[in-house]
């Protein structure tokens, strides 16, 4: 009889226990998951960004960055405060926002059919190509590369994660060959380019835009080798936050209206 009955409280604290976890992993779900309301409720929206000159920079007392200013008019029109959190590798952001960790991943993300299955996409905020950096042909310590057809059996070296890493899968099989693609944590295509400058390493891929704006300061690199065609670049949201896109969308629309009137 006592053994019964320590096997009933046995059985009555294991369902107990399921009960709870599972009620409270639904409410942090429902927490979590938020769109425009809920984001306008807490007066905080959740962004992730890179910590970079191009993304979010600290010097001294000032805040810099390409999409720092971008994210801060943003909120300023939607009313809201933002908190930022810092994220290299763009797969773990995806998969942070996908969770309910970040309400936006702010980068300028290549806008392609795979990640479209992943995420909701805004308008789009730049259009870009991306570009091979390497060190100019006067250096003869590695293999100047003239076209995609020489990267066959090159080890390109990217960020863990990057959304150039589908892109040069893709070229290996059109040129019918392999390239060697390493990653790399916690490090961005702002940092692979300089590696590349200071000849750490030979290759990577970054977007046109701030290739360039590295090359004003490293000018012995070269952007001359093409990885891509022109490609719509922009910021991802949740699929599940159909306001909050929309508000995001605005305020990209009237922007756009304004600089095209300056």
């Amino acid at each position: 009889m006592v053994t019964r009955k320590r096997v009933f409280m046995s059985m009555l604290c294991s369902f107990l226990f399921v009960y709870i976890i599972s009620n409270c992993t639904g409410k942090e779900e429902q927490v979590l998951l938020r769109d425009y309301e809920d984001v306008a409720d807490a007066g905080v929206f959740r962004v992730a960004v890179e910590y970079s000159p191009s993304g979010y920079f600290r010097e001294n007392d000032s805040v810099y960055g390409v999409q720092y200013q971008l994210v801060e008019e943003l909120a300023e029109r939607l009313g809201f405060k933002v908190e930022y959190f810092f994220e290299a590798n763009m797969q773990k952001s995806i998969e942070d926002l996908n969770s309910g960790k970040y309400d936006m991943v702010a980068r300028f993300i290549p806008v392609t059919t795979e990640l479209r299955e992943k995420v909701a996409f805004t308008e789009s905020l730049t259009l870009d190509k991306q570009v091979l950096v390497q060190r100019r042909p006067t250096d003869t310590s590695f293999v100047y590369v003239n076209n995609q057809l020489e990267l066959a059996g090159k080890k390109i070296t990217v960020s863990e994660g990057s959304p150039y890493i589908s892109r040069l899968n893709n070229l290996a099989k059109e040129i019918g060959d392999v390239i060697l693609v390493e990653e790399l944590p916690d490090y961005d295509c702002e940092m692979l380019s300089i590696m590349v400058a200071k000849g750490d390493i030979d290759y990577t891929v970054c977007d046109f835009e701030t290739a360039s704006r590295l090359q004003a300061e490293y000018p012995q690199l070269s952007l001359q080798t093409s990885i891509s065609f022109s490609q719509l670049q922009a910021w991802a949201l949740r699929k599940d936050s159909e306001v909050l896109l929309d508000s995001v969308n605005c305020w990209i629309k009237e922007r756009a209206a304004l600089n095209d009137k300056k």
